[in-house]
């Protein structure tokens, strides 16, 4: 999407620096760009440097403090699509990667909190014509295919109540998780690319990367807060689940295979646990789900 902040998204040298179709380096010989660059580095906190429109080794310097801050690739002190796309962030006072996951937790506390009470509150009290329980039935077949009526072969089967345990405790080590996200959360490159959100190998931790803003930026459109809560509860389940990242397992809740996957399949699926969370909370199923889907992204 190139530099969206006012204050040089008018600068040709700088937009093509931010698409890495000519990376700012040592000796750039537009000083114009040089300045507003120097400029914005002091602006948004990040160094102390003399703005003279010179990049010396006083701007390759605050170039590789940014790419050590935000663990980003190290490109020798260049300013190029990720350290202008994150200092682009900063001039519009967005946040981004683990800082911005942080605050985003207590909004996936509420949804996973809402969802456990529910679920909890279904276990000892099983009429279907009560209006939480009603809400609970309809979000447990949607979303992980488990019904009070007979099963379908290959897709959905009778709640138990050891599949209701199953989601309660990957609901309760979420909880757990964000309450220790000062050390499970980070800010980085994502091993799948730059434009990734986020991602989490088994055991995480959770590596948040530029594009998981609040603003629009280089890095494409920003992510609204429950989307942002969709993720974090997505990525969660990827932390504690081995079979979670599965092609079979792992299918998003936009995509048509999403509501026909089986019961079997679906309590390892990280969309479920974010999908019904967000359908418990909302008191509906949204439309469009929360998450990275087209339309949704905002929300």
């Amino acid at each position: 999407m190139a530099l969206q902040s006012p204050f040089w998204n008018t600068n040709v040298r700088l937009q093509q620096a931010a698409e890495n179709k000519k990376p700012m380096r040592l000796f750039e010989p537009d000083k114009i760009a040089v300045t507003l660059l120097q400029t914005a580095i002091v602006n948004t906190g990040i160094a102390t440097i003399k703005i003279d429109g010179i990049y010396g080794e006083q701007t390759a310097k605050a170039i590789r403090t940014i790419e050590t801050r935000f663990n980003m690739d190290r490109d020798e002190g260049r300013a190029a699509r990720q350290t202008l796309g994150i200092i682009d962030i900063l001039l519009q006072s967005g946040q981004l990667g683990k800082d911005l996951a942080q605050t985003d937790t207590a909004l996936a506390t509420r949804k996973i909190q809402a969802a456990l009470g529910a679920l909890t509150f279904f276990l000892t009290n099983r009429q279907p014509d009560i209006a939480l329980n009603a809400l609970t039935i309809d979000a447990l077949r949607t979303h992980f295919r488990l019904t009070q009526t007979a099963a379908t072969i290959g897709i959905t089967r009778q709640i138990t109540n050891a599949d209701l345990a199953t989601i309660i405790q990957r609901y309760g080590q979420l909880v757990s998780l964000y309450a220790a996200s000062a050390t499970r959360f980070r800010t980085g490159a994502p091993v799948n690319g730059i434009f990734t959100a986020a991602e989490a190998p088994v055991n995480g931790p959770i590596t948040f990367g530029p594009s998981f803003t609040n603003v629009d930026s280089n890095f494409g459109k920003f992510i609204g807060p429950n989307s942002r809560a969709a993720i974090l509860i997505h990525e969660g389940v990827h932390v504690f689940d081995k079979d979670s990242g599965r092609n079979d397992t792992h299918i998003s809740e936009f995509e048509p295979a999403y509501n026909t996957q089986s019961a079997d399949l679906s309590l390892h699926n990280p969309s479920s646990f974010a999908s019904f969370a967000a359908q418990i909370d909302a008191k509906r199923d949204p439309v469009p789900r929360f998450g990275l889907g087209l339309g949704a992204q905002s929300l």
